[in-house]
């Protein structure tokens, strides 16, 4: 699952819902369930991704270098909010292509994925709001390598259910969002194996309004447990902090600045080799409104994990990837 897309989409909503909605509401005698379920509003959008990175193998396997390309084209993307309620619902189909090569090998694969995100609100008044958030996600593809694989079947389903927290003042121009999560990913790639990861974390994002600046930092922190072919094989913790600077511009869009230092580490069940990954990460977006129903979104990503291990085979060495992403999206809003 794109966690970083996604959750832009997700807190957004929410920290719109935290102030919006803050007020207790009652239900007039006429209302119906058709009067409520109609008042609403949403957008109906598409988008464009496209990922390129680059991998320097580890030096006892001769520094191989590999470039992969991603393309991702959400087709459609379905929102709908009904501040009644404090529910919103997301639906979004993409199609996705992948490209592997490196000298002497050459892997394709291709498929599409069907994404649910379900959310629903509760606001207790002076600024506090809680809320359930689920969503499902199910990718299918098929791939094909120089080295004779012919149309192997992949299979994912992603499932995550995050409880969260949030609180906006007025009076301080302050607030925070949080939330838990519980994660399970099941993957199946036939002949290869499978693979199934089930994990928790936590996300706390406190930020600041000053004029038309949004200051904040997102502190994050995963543990998850992997197992391939139903045998556990490795344990896995992630953290990273998140600086994150937004202005909006009072005769134009918005446009925000987010670095991510982090770091993860994998250790290996049966065995004392563990692996350790330093993360580095910065965005650059902006937002703009065209006319009174159109939004335009244009966001570019850099990346670095630097990957050593205390495996003896790997003394003195390191791994290292590098990617580069380019997302544009477009909205219509009703």
């Amino acid at each position: 699952m794109k966690r970083t897309l996604l959750s832009v989409v997700i807190a957004n909503t929410l920290l719109v819902s935290t102030t919006a909605f803050a007020s207790d509401r009652g239900f007039a005698p006429e209302d119906t369930f058709f009067d409520d379920a109609l008042n609403f509003g949403g957008h109906v959008g598409s988008s464009v991704e496209y990922e390129y990175k680059t991998t320097t193998d580890w030096a006892k396997w001769g520094a191989t270098e590999s470039t992969e390309q991603i393309r991702t084209h959400e087709v459609v993307s379905l929102f709908y909010r009904n501040s009644k309620w404090n529910f919103s619902t997301l639906y979004a189909f993409k199609l996705e292509d992948r490209k592997k090569e490196q000298s002497g090998y050459s892997e394709t694969e291709d498929g599409y994925i069907h994404l649910l995100s379900l959310d629903k609100g509760f606001n207790f008044g002076s600024g506090w709001g809680v809320g359930t958030v689920y969503d499902i996600e199910y990718s299918r593809s098929q791939i094909y390598s120089t080295s004779g694989t012919n149309g192997l079947r992949h299979t994912t389903v992603e499932h995550s259910f995050r409880p969260y927290l949030t609180y906006w003042s007025n009076d301080f121009g302050a607030g925070f969002y949080s939330n838990l999560e519980y994660l399970l990913n099941d993957e199946d790639k036939s002949e290869w194996g499978k693979i199934k990861e089930e994990g928790y974390s936590l996300l706390f994002k406190p930020y600041k309004r000053l004029g038309n600046w949004e200051l904040g930092v997102e502190f994050f922190y995963q543990i998850k447990e992997n197992e391939n072919n139903g045998k556990k094989v490795s344990d896995f913790t992630e953290k990273y902090v998140e600086p994150i600077v937004q202005y909006s511009f009072d005769d134009a869009g918005t446009m925000y600045v987010r670095a991510r230092i982090g770091e993860n580490e994998t250790n290996g069940i049966g065995s004392n080799d563990d692996y350790f990954k330093d993360i580095r990460k910065a965005t650059i977006g902006y937002e703009q409104a065209v006319g009174e129903d159109w939004l335009m979104k244009a966001e570019y990503e850099w990346a670095k994990d630097t990957e050593t291990s205390n495996a003896a085979q790997y003394a003195g060495d390191e791994k290292v990837v590098e990617q580069n992403t380019l997302f544009l999206q477009a909205l219509y809003r009703f």
